[in-house]
């Protein structure tokens, strides 16, 4: 396969002629314009198709090189063909996954649950699309916990996606522990989640390393739905990593909370695009929106974009954004008390991870993504 190229087959179908209509992003692609996202798909990549397996069950959702080997007990299981996109994403990359991945992988979650999801891939040069879809019954709560494992992927790209669709009074809690090095495969993910009437979503995402990782969201809330949505990224050496996340108000007292983190060393770009929209029929919506990051090289950079899209009166919404270096009188009161520099930075940067980190419910995954940010910070 050359560099990925758009010839779509049926031009007529819906999801081509969206595809089409947005073409495949560039350097002055609004959300990917500090992600050189065109270098990236220029490569010349070997296309391996999704394929259909008969996986074995097990305690983790397992994908491997595109194949699911293992799914967790206690959900159903299935391939699907005839999946609805949601025709209103705004990422063309979201269309062009769809388009390669007719087939998606179907998982469906019949009571309260709580599994691991993990992405194994480890081919070279390869450019590896596939999605997911997830519906949760109503009633439940499902926990999520999506790992990644990408050694041996060198000069590879991933491109996936999660569709979620979260019923009438349930909680979808979705943490993404995510660490890539340079060497590793570029990681694209651009997801959709639906959230029903008093349906919940808390999203936790971790994002460490220097490789190329780029997440984009459309989050659509309904009747009193709500999303908790937090962000943490820790970009070294020349990484480019960072969410886009739209979040939108659809009906009325829908509520969301994002916050988003990043830590940013040696020439490292993080990438923050937030945007908050409330429709004309989400009266009395609450919206509030932080972004805040730490530069610890003076070559490091920050591109933050929050928004606030509103269109009624009746509502609380807020937002706000700082980008800076560490609290010059904070270093001072440490090293007052005997407390090196590098240490009293470390200090202080570790304590401005845990705000978020310590926000994850589980004991084991918060274990784990400290363990993740330590190996990636001291490194």
């Amino acid at each position: 396969m050359q560099a990925i190229t758009l010839e779509l087959a049926d031009a007529k179908h819906p999801l081509y002629e969206r595809l089409s209509s947005l073409g495949l992003p560039a350097n002055k692609t609004e959300h990917y314009k500090h992600f050189a996202i065109k270098a990236l798909l220029e490569q010349k990549y070997t296309l391996n198709m999704p394929k259909v397996s008969t996986p074995s069950e097990g305690e983790k959702l397992v994908i491997q090189n595109g194949v699911v080997t293992e799914f967790p007990k206690g959900v159903k299981l299935s391939f699907k063909d005839d999946f609805a996109v949601d025709i209103e994403h705004y990422d063309a990359l979201y269309f062009l996954s769809h388009a390669l991945t007719p087939v998606v992988i179907y998982v469906e979650v019949l009571k309260d649950a709580v599994f691991e999801l993990e992405h194994e891939f480890t081919q070279e040069q390869t450019f590896l699309p596939y999605r997911i879809c997830i519906k949760t019954a109503a009633n439940t709560r499902v926990e999520v916990f999506e790992k990644f494992q990408t050694q041996g992927s060198e000069k590879s790209l991933l491109l996936y996606g999660v569709d979620a669709e979260v019923s009438a009074d349930s909680t979808l809690c979705w943490i993404r522990d995510e660490n890539t090095l340079d060497e590793d495969a570029a990681v694209i993910g651009t997801h959709h989640y639906d959230i029903a009437k008093q349906g919940a979503l808390e999203l936790k995402t971790f994002d460490f390393g220097s490789g190329l990782a780029l997440h984009l969201y459309k989050i659509d809330l309904s009747d009193y739905a709500w999303t908790d949505a937090s962000h943490l990224v820790l970009a070294t050496e020349k990484a480019r990593r960072g969410n886009v996340v739209f979040i939108n108000h659809n009906r009325p007292y829908a509520k969301s909370v994002q916050e988003a983190r990043t830590i940013l060393k040696d020439e490292a770009t993080g990438i923050f695009d937030g945007r908050i929209r409330v429709d004309h029929e989400a009266r009395f919506s609450n919206a509030k929106q932080n972004s805040k990051a730490v530069l610890l090289s003076e070559i490091a950079s920050m591109y933050a974009k929050p928004q606030l899209e509103i269109y009624i009166d009746e509502l609380e919404a807020s937002h706000g954004s700082t980008i800076g270096e560490l609290d010059i009188d904070a270093l001072f009161y440490l090293r007052s008390r005997g407390i090196t520099l590098d240490e009293a930075k470390k200090m202080l940067v570790l304590a401005f991870a845990d705000i978020l980190i310590d926000t994850v419910g589980n004991e084991e995954a918060v274990k784990n993504i400290h363990a993740d940010f330590e190996a990636t910070y001291y490194k």
